[in-house]
């Protein structure tokens, strides 16, 4: 495999143990987006899902794990990925096959931060994938975001909130003044709705920041991140069905 790292650094948080393998975090990347790719999922939707399986392994240690159900569930349907949109009055409805939040998760994004409208990711309730890709978008546009999770019924149970500053927050509870936005009729069936809105000054302890991002990151690309072997064997193999050039998609 090219680019494993080998060396080890008492500095380490992370001691090597037999089940896992320590990695160069572009390796990860690489071969997220490989994999994907070879699934038949987009070079542009590929890329976005790369950048977030690198993030969520690098700082919630389960990307590899997202990475492989999301491969399972394409691999499982012989109808090629594929998203729909609609929309009524008060929100847009994002439906991707297979169901993923790891793919649908950049539109329903990128759509709520574009045109400050709340966007329902149908069906879709565990958006952990969707909160690492939010937390960069919203970063990135200066915009904080709520990821709402909905029940059947259409109301609200928990909400995930990324902001501006780069800091996630969860469990976060629905404020009143939210309350008509994330109103959904249980006809869609519930999922997670992405809105913009401002986050309270005296909210909870963020559970990721960007200088804990920052300092993580410059740790792992000195020293790699570390993968269950056996998971990363398997997304390797998975990778090499369809070697990319990095250059085809940089």
């Amino acid at each position: 495999m090219t680019d494993m790292l080998t060396h080890t650094s008492e500095q380490d948080a992370f001691p090597t143990t037999n089940n896992r393998i320590r990695l160069a975090v572009r390796e990860v990347r690489e071969t997220a987006f490989r994999a994907l790719y070879a699934a038949g999922v987009s070079s542009g939707e590929a890329a976005a899902a790369a950048d977030t399986v690198t993030a969520m392994q690098l700082h919630a240690r389960t990307g590899i794990d997202t990475l492989l159900e999301t491969l399972d569930r394409l691999d499982s349907t012989s109808s090629p990925a594929g998203v729909s949109l609609s929309r009524n009055s008060a929100v847009d409805i994002v439906d991707h096959s297979p169901r993923s939040g790891l793919l649908s998760g950049p539109l329903a994004v990128d759509l709520a931060l574009s045109q400050s409208r709340p966007v329902l990711l149908s069906r879709i309730d565990d958006h952990e994938a969707v909160d690492w890709y939010a937390l960069r978008a919203a970063s990135r546009s200066g915009t904080t975001l709520w990821l709402v999770t909905l029940d059947d019924r259409g109301r609200h149970t928990s909400a995930t909130v990324v902001t501006a500053a780069g800091d996630m927050h969860r469990d976060v509870a629905v404020t009143t003044a939210l309350e008509p936005d994330v109103t959904i009729h249980d006809e869609y069936g519930g999922g997670t709705l992405v809105l913009t809105a401002p986050h309270a000054t005296d909210a909870s302890r963020p559970v990721h920041t960007a200088v804990e991002r920052e300092t993580r990151y410059r740790h792992a690309v000195s020293y790699g991140v570390f993968v269950d072997t056996a998971k990363w064997s398997r997304a390797y193999a998975l990778g090499r069905r369809f070697l990319v050039p990095e250059a085809n998609h940089d």
